[in-house]
C-alpha cells in the first residue's frame, strides 16, 4: 500500500509487487527441482506462473513466503536455505556484485549492501552498532517471517558471508549470534558461516573486528566502483518496507509520535496503524524494539552502569530508565550485566 497522491513509492509492504521474479522467486524454484520437488506443488497457491520466472514479472514478499513455505514444506533437507543465501549472491546484477567487489573495504562493502538490501534480499534488513573495537551488525525481519524466520535468518547470514568472501577473498573472521537454541543440523551452519557460532542471543546478529572491516577488499577499485555503481543505481526499483522506514524515523527521533510519523508518510495516524497491523507488527511494539535493543547493546555487551546507559538512551531519571528496561526485556539492568 503506497500513499495516493505520491508519485514514485515511498515504501514497501507484504503486498506490493515490487520484486523481480526472475530473482529470488527463479533461485528458490531452481533449488526446488534441483531436489526433484515436484514443480506444480511449489508454485501452488503463491500466484506465481512458470513463466512470470522468466519475464518482467513483478511479485510480492507475501507471494515469495508462499513459494519458500511450499518449497520448505516438501524437502526433507536443511540447507535449502543456505544454499539460497549464496545463489542469490551469484545471480546478483553484474553491476551491482562489481560495485561490492570494488569497494575499498569491508565497511564500505556494506554500506552499499545496505542501498541493495530491499532490493535483493527483502526479508530482513541491518542496523549498525559499534565501538572502538566491534561492529555489531543486528539484523531484523523487514516484514513479518513469522514461522520462516530461521529459514531467511539461514539465509540471509549465508548470502552475507558467501558476498563478504566474494568480496574479501577470504572468509571473514566474524561471529553469528542466533536468537535460537543450537539446531541439529549444526553441520550446514559450519559449512557455509564457519565455527565463530553461538545461540540463544537476546538478538540475532554479526560481529565483525574493526581490523577486519578496515582491510582493504581483493579488487579494491574505487573508479570503477563509482562507475558500475551508476550503472547499477537507476535499475533500483525497491524501496525499504515500512516497518523499517519506521525504525528509521524512530531512530532518527525516538520520541516521535504515531501522528508524527505518519505525517511523515503523508497517511493519517488510523491509516499508519493499520498497515502496520497488515504487517505482523503496532507501532509500539516497534518503538519498545528499538528500545530494547539499545539496551542489551549498552548493558549486555558494553556492560555500561545504569547512569551511562541512561544518559545514551536519553533518560533524565535513572529509576525510570531500570522500570523501562525490566518492561523491555524482562530483566534488570544489573542482571543484562551479568548474562
Amino acid at each position: 500500500m503506497k500513499p495516493s497522491n505520491s508519485k514514485s513509492p515511498c515504501y514497501t509492504t507484504r503486498r506490493c509487487k515490487d520484486y523481480d521474479a526472475k530473482h529470488i522467486g527463479k533461485s528458490l524454484y531452481a533449488l526446488a527441482v534441483a531436489r526433484g520437488l515436484h514443480a506444480q506443488k511449489v508454485l501452488h497457491g503463491t500466484g506465481i506462473f512458470l513463466n512470470d520466472l522468466e519475464g518482467d514479472t513483478r511479485i510480492s514478499v507475501r507471494q515469495l513466503l508462499a513459494l519458500s513455505s511450499n518449497v520448505q514444506k516438501q524437502s526433507n533437507g536443511h540447507d535449502i536455505s543456505f544454499l539460497l543465501g549464496r545463489y542469490l549472491v551469484e545471480t546478483l546484477d553484474p553491476d551491482v556484485l562489481i560495485s561490492l567487489k570494488s569497494a575499498r573495504n569491508i565497511e564500505q562493502c556494506l554500506r552499499l549492501i545496505s542501498i541493495f538490501n530491499a532490493q535483493y534480499f527483502p526479508f530482513m534488513s541491518a542496523h549498525k552498532f559499534g565501538d572502538e573495537k566491534t561492529v555489531h551488525l543486528l539484523l531484523q525481519e523487514a516484514h513479518s517471517l513469522e514461522k520462516q524466520k530461521q529459514f531467511y535468518t539461514e539465509a540471509a547470514c549465508s548470502a552475507m558471508m558467501a558476498l563478504l568472501t566474494e568480496c574479501f577473498g577470504r572468509r571473514l573472521k566474524c561471529s553469528f549470534c542466533f536468537p535460537f537454541s543450537k539446531p541439529r543440523h549444526i553441520y550446514e551452519y559450519e559449512e557455509s558461516l564457519g565455527y565463530r557460532l553461538s545461540f540463544s542471543h537476546a538478538y540475532l546478529s554479526i560481529e565483525i573486528s574493526k581490523a577486519e572491516m578496515r582491510a582493504p577488499c581483493e579488487q579494491a577499485n574505487p573508479r570503477l566502483m563509482r562507475y558500475a555503481l551508476a550503472k547499477a543505481l537507476p535499475q533500483k526499483r525497491c524501496s525499504a518496507s515500512i516497518v523499517d522506514k519506521v525504525r528509521s524515523h524512530l531512530r532518527s527521533q525516538p520520541q516521535a509520535t504515531l501522528p508524527e510519523v505518519a505525517q511523515r508518510f503523508d497517511v493519517s495516524a488510523a491509516t499508519l496503524k493499520r498497515i502496520l497491523h497488515e504487517q505482523g507488527f503496532s507501532f509500539q511494539h516497534i518503538r519498545d524494539e528499538l528500545r530494547r535493543q539499545e539496551a542489551l547493546y549498552y548493558l549486555q555487551v558494553k556492560k555500561l552502569k545504569n547512569e551511562q546507559s541512561a544518559q545514551k538512551m536519553h533518560f533524565n531519571d535513572v529509576t525510570n530508565f531500570r522500570r523501562a528496561v525490566k518492561r523491555w526485556t524482562g530483566l534488570t539492568p544489573s542482571q543484562l550485566r551479568g548474562a
